[in-house]
């Protein structure tokens, strides 16, 4: 079964799809990566060239998938940096393509609208999220900002953290890189909500910021949960190699993540084995 993994990609680095489907194909699924920007590097490094991928080439691509048949063995519909409300569309029809052809399809939407107290993406986008994209979410990986942006609740705490989870919509919800008043210090907590289960791990705060590394996180959590749908063992996963992952990155003193170099690690990490 394949992942149609929706969102931006560079040349250089390890940022969206560019990380993501590296780490969807060396855990063993079929990946495809459809870019709804494609640039040099990471805008934050400076001087990036390219630019948005314009929505209608994005749905002529999705229109070639669905000519081939191939949705019929599409597990999932993951979704990230979208930049413009104008790709929300193409989002949809993937994902009604997928459920249409093989009723188990999942939708996973990491609503990225921004972090740190700042918004980078227009508000008719962050209006779509809540709208449209959320509402047909079976996973949802917002961090602490976007989820506040999204709900209009404080998260003070924990409580109060699950219960904006709650009111976000999707069955399952995984919040990254939350500090809250019982959060261990020196520590961040991932919660995990899910119909069944209120589950946290903690994880160590780093003195530095990576990034992709949200997008890698999410393509970890969903490379497991296509498992066996085990949410918890998913979440657990996925915040191990993702330690095991930004470990191999500072060790390596790159101002990119290490995906590709730092494999033996988190590749062990996320199959339970000790790396070599």
């Amino acid at each position: 079964m394949a992942i149609l993994s929706i969102q931006s990609q560079v040349l250089n680095g390890s940022v969206g799809n560019a990380g993501a489907a590296f780490i969807y194909a060396r855990l063993g699924h079929e990946v495809w990566p459809l870019p709804t920007t494609l640039l040099s590097h990471h805008p934050g490094h400076g001087g990036t060239e390219g630019g948005p991928v314009a929505p209608a080439s994005m749905a002529a691509l999705i229109q070639g998938l669905a000519a081939r048949g191939a949705f019929a063995r599409c597990a999932a519909v993951a979704s990230g940096y979208l930049g413009a409300a104008a790709a929300v569309p193409v989002v949809c029809d993937a994902v009604a393509r997928a459920r249409a052809a093989h009723p188990a399809a999942l939708y996973a939407c990491d609503p990225v609208i921004g972090d740190a107290g700042r918004v980078y993406v227009p508000a008719a986008l962050v209006a779509a999220f809540r709208d449209v994209l959320l509402p047909l979410a079976d996973i949802a990986f917002p961090n602490p900002f976007e989820l506040e942006i999204l709900t209009g609740r404080a998260l003070a705490d924990r409580a109060s953290a699950f219960a904006a989870m709650a009111a976000l919509g999707p069955p399952i919800v995984v919040l990254t890189g939350f500090t809250g008043a019982d959060t261990a210090p020196g520590m961040l907590d991932v919660l995990l909500l899910t119909p069944e289960a209120r589950h946290f791990v903690p994880v160590s705060k780093l003195d530095r910021a990576f990034s992709g590394a949200g997008d890698a996180f999410a393509a970890l959590f969903m490379a497991r949960y296509l498992r066996d749908h085990d949410a918890v063992a998913a979440v657990n996963t996925a915040c191990a190699a993702s330690a095991a992952l930004l470990a191999a990155t500072a060790q390596a003193g790159g101002d990119e993540l290490a995906i590709v170099t730092g494999q033996a690690a988190w590749v062990a990490a996320a199959s339970g084995a000790t790396a070599r």
